[in-house]
């Protein structure tokens, strides 16, 4: 990875959705599969159209752990916005379909890439919908690209030269995603725990993230509040006149 600053900001992005209009919580327990399970799993993932959530991550690096607070509007399917802060200074970002900007205030750098660029962080080509099924608890791919391994009582999908393996919880949600390809040492294991009842279906609270490649290590873990799924109609975003581009 390039920079702690830019891991800690791209992987509060890429786990920035999460709860709205909560109503109770659920602690999450890892549960065994089968056929029936299976299919109240899929069944069960979470579908909104916008989601608006103000919260707060704690992110560690070398030992040391930052808390940043956090405002995301998500369209599904289409942008990711997020404003990360520390005392009022931080990061704006906007990622679309085919593009990635971020607007760095306490550097006064601003970032523009296509997509190709999100690649690094996840170890493969993922659009913006497989982002955002990852944040929401979802399984990233399409139900036709998982197989149920019995044994080891975990679904494994694949796309490319990337493999996604799913725990389900005792809610028939997700307990964990790990996402690994076999042509690097990049890997990343998301935990999904707390969750919460969000226009009648689960949602998870908190989301744990490790992520590594090679020697590197970098950990978040996101707690989300004031968080609901109303029409969002603006994404506000602008590159200031004097800003470096990075």
């Amino acid at each position: 990875m390039s920079s702690l600053k830019g891991n800690t900001i791209l992987l509060l992005i890429f786990t920035a959705i999460t709860v709205a209009s909560c109503k109770s919580r659920k602690f999450a327990q890892p549960v065994a599969m089968n056929l029936e399970t299976l299919q109240k799993y899929w069944d069960s993932q979470f579908d909104s159209d916008y989601l608006e959530a103000r919260g707060k991550a704690a992110v560690t690096t070398n030992g040391k752990t930052t808390n940043v607070s956090m405002h995301l509007k998500i369209k599904k399917d289409s942008i990711i916005w997020g404003k990360f802060s520390l005392f009022g200074i931080g990061a704006t970002v906007l990622i679309t379909q085919d593009s990635f900007f971020m607007v760095n205030s306490l550097s006064q750098e601003y970032m523009a890439y296509d997509n190709s660029y999100l690649d690094q962080y996840l170890g493969y080509r993922a659009n913006i919908g497989q982002v955002q099924n990852l944040l929401l608890g979802n399984a990233i791919f399409p139900k036709g690209d998982y197989i149920f391994e019995s044994v080891k009582m975990e679904l494994n999908g694949n796309e490319g030269l990337a493999t996604n393996t799913l725990k389900i919880n005792n809610e028939i949600r997700t307990f964990s995603s790990k996402i690994r390809t076999e042509d690097s040492t990049q890997s990343a294991h998301i935990q999904y725990d707390m969750y919460e009842i969000v226009n009648e279906l689960l949602m998870p609270k908190i989301v744990s993230i490790d992520v590594k490649k090679g020697t590197q290590n970098l950990d978040v873990v996101l707690n989300y509040q004031n968080v609901n799924t109303n029409l969002i109609s603006t994404f506000p975003f602008k590159i200031p006149n004097g800003f470096t581009r990075r």
